[in-house]
């Protein structure tokens, strides 16, 4: 999605861009809705930075999983910030997972300049055998 796309729309619609962009493994897509200072927190697992933080966390999620679809159920923004309920459904080493992830999202400039997810990460670090 082009700058010029990503202007004249709401937090809504980008946090929702950028989720199903992130994990269709659409780095360039996702990166657009970003800032280069980018801010990905993943509580209590991992944080990265900038857009070559994005494409570390978009590859690694594309190694280690399959089948991966995310079914967003609610979304809500006010102001500069958004909030988005979803549930990750992928497969790893075999195992078919539901990932249910509230995720809250801070704009600058009609970008993402904050992402963080909040999920039980229990059932993902078993299936990868940690």
């Amino acid at each position: 999605m082009s700058d010029r796309e990503m202007s004249g729309r709401g937090p809504a619609e980008v946090a929702r861009a950028l989720v199903d962009a992130a994990f269709s493994g659409n780095y360039e897509a996702a990166a657009a809705c970003c800032t280069p200072d980018l801010e990905l927190r993943i509580e209590g697992i991992q944080t990265v930075h900038g857009h070559e933080g994005l494409r570390h966390v978009i590859e690694f999620n594309g190694e280690v999983s399959t089948d991966v679809s995310v079914t967003i159920h609610h979304v809500l923004a006010a102001g500069d910030t958004a909030a988005l309920n979803r549930t990750t459904h992928l497969t790893i080493g075999g195992r078919v997972l539901a990932l249910e992830v509230g995720a809250f999202f801070e704009f600058r400039d009609g970008l993402v300049c904050r992402w963080v997810d909040y999920q039980d990460m229990r059932i993902v670090t078993d299936a990868l055998g940690h």
